[in-house]
């Protein structure tokens, strides 16, 4: 009976360190809300999980992306409008006006300085810069101005890029000289021509009428350009919806991998639940074998 009643102890040992185990298993499981702790749980599990977290975590680099891509894009058509707002109205009047035999030289010196502050007014917006401080149209040259004060364009490389989801790529930024061109030359030429004392009729019909055209050339490019951004603000407000779909779909698979589903935290209690009758059991059986001596037959 010695062997008998020393076996029936290590058993009922081994049977309430097992119980208790599984309770603390469980209760585990439940705290974390989840069914999959570690990749011995449920090794097919693990790696569909580590799998969908990965998607996961690609379709939610992807959505900052776009949220950044909508950000530049949304700047520099702000840009743009100033800068639409000045040809077309303020600056293309002064040309005209300009232009008039019925203004005095005075008053076309006059004129000469308000268009220079115009030019001034799109220099600065021409050379803006982002919240990193990165000047948007200067291409990859993003610490030098796109224009010096004489309008000549410093900018360098291509128009910056991004891949804004598997296989789409979109172009974020636009080079200087692509949409404002040599603007400010002509300009300054006029302004140089309205400030002749006296005034050159014939150079400065010439020099109106090549900033005329330019700023017409101007207005189309700023509309192409624009037309432009507001196209990938579609693509990028699509992309977001199908995105979006994407991403919960994929939290649905990471969830359903991981366990982490309410029927399944339902089993856990149940589960918790049976462990813990389970152990208090073994506890009882472990006590009374406590209470029994090797020479109890």
């Amino acid at each position: 009976m010695r062997l008998s009643t020393l076996y029936m102890y290590k058993q009922s040992s081994e049977s309430m360190t097992k119980r208790m185990s599984q309770s603390n298993d469980a209760y585990l499981r439940m705290s974390a809300g989840k069914t999959l702790l570690k990749a011995s749980d449920d090794p097919t599990a693990a790696t569909d999980a580590v799998k969908h977290q990965d998607a996961l975590a690609k379709l939610e680099m992807y959505s900052s992306v776009r949220s950044r891509a909508r950000s530049s894009l949304e700047f520099q058509d702000h840009i743009l409008n100033g800068v639409g707002n000045l040809m077309t109205t303020t600056l293309k009047e002064k040309i005209v006006a300009a232009g008039s035999g019925a203004y005095s030289d005075e008053d076309r010196k006059a004129l000469g300085k308000e268009i220079e502050g115009i030019r001034e007014n799109m220099l600065d917006l021409a050379n803006s810069r982002d919240a990193s401080g990165r000047y948007i149209f200067s291409g990859f040259n993003t610490d030098t101005p796109a224009f010096d004060e004489d309008g000549r364009y410093q900018g360098r490389g291509d128009a910056r890029k991004q891949t804004v989801a598997d296989g789409t790529e979109m172009q974020t930024s636009h080079l200087g000289d692509a949409v404002f061109g040599d603007i400010f030359v002509l300009l300054d030429n006029a302004v140089t021509e309205l400030s002749r004392d006296p005034i050159d009729e014939d150079a400065l019909k010439a020099a109106l009428s090549a900033a005329s055209q330019g700023i017409d050339a101007g207005i189309n490019r700023l509309g192409e350009t624009q037309a432009e951004l507001g196209t990938n603000m579609q693509q990028l407000d699509a992309l977001d919806l199908t995105g979006d779909v994407m991403i919960n779909d994929t939290i649905v698979k990471v969830q359903d991998a991981i366990g982490a589903d309410t029927s399944m935290l339902v089993t856990l209690v149940s589960e918790s639940q049976m462990s813990e009758l389970a152990f208090n059991a073994s506890m009882y059986v472990y006590k009374n074998m406590q209470k029994m001596t090797l020479f109890n037959m």
